[in-house]
């Protein structure tokens, strides 16, 4: 009984104290190996293009390194997605080039757009896809068209980035004309914007106008 007291002692006490930890004070962490500082690899297996396709290791809060199902974390990316809409007809005057304040917003993950100026603020630097549509209530002969407009973060230099600008064509008939033209106009494009960046949407019309609620 002797002999197998003290082989158990040394087995007990390394088990106690499995964790270790490299450039920190802790004499306890709480993980198995706790390095406070830089980590490097010198030899690594070489991943194929399909590596990630399950899991992907990542850096918690704490710096612990930790493995993350594919599909959970690009469900949970940092994303612009904004929709918005107008509840009330938008009364534009002729011969004018006016921004659309969509006043009513489906939803708006980051907090971007304002919808009481019209405005979208990028809160991160990156290409960004942006696409509205209008919808006329009653449409008279004449120039109309939407366009996307980015302005840069001071505030002083407005660009524009796309457009839908078209005629309206009528013809007569008896007494009274039919439109030919549609009453929407559309526009969508890709843009590259600089964090503090803004987008909005225009209309210029020829004639006097209102744009329909949705």
């Amino acid at each position: 009984m002797r002999w197998v007291f003290y082989l158990l002692v040394p087995a007990i006490s390394f088990a106690g104290f499995s964790q270790v930890g490299f450039g920190t004070t802790n004499p306890h962490p709480d993980v198995l190996v706790d390095i406070n500082g830089a980590l490097r690899v010198r030899q690594y297996i070489e991943g194929s293009g399909t590596a990630a396709r399950d899991s992907i290791a990542v850096f918690d809060g704490r710096g612990v390194v930790m493995s993350v199902p594919s599909r959970i974390l690009l469900a949970n990316r940092d994303k612009s997605l904004v929709k918005a809409k107008l509840t009330s007809n938008f009364s534009i005057a002729l011969l004018s080039n006016v921004i659309v304040k969509f006043n009513s917003e489906d939803f708006d993950l980051k907090d971007e757009f304002d919808p009481t100026t019209g405005y979208f603020t990028a809160e991160y630097a990156g290409i960004y896809r942006v696409s509205a549509q209008i919808k006329t209530s009653s449409l008279s002969a004449g120039d109309l068209g939407l366009s996307i407009y980015k302005t840069n973060a001071a505030g002083t230099v407005e660009t524009k980035v796309a457009e839908e600008n078209f005629i309206n064509v009528s013809i007569p008939l008896g007494l009274s004309t039919i439109n030919v033209s549609p009453p929407t106009r559309s526009v969508s494009t890709l843009v590259q914007l600089e964090a503090g960046e803004k987008i909005s949407f225009k209309v210029y019309s020829a004639v006097g106008l209102s744009l329909s609620a949705i």
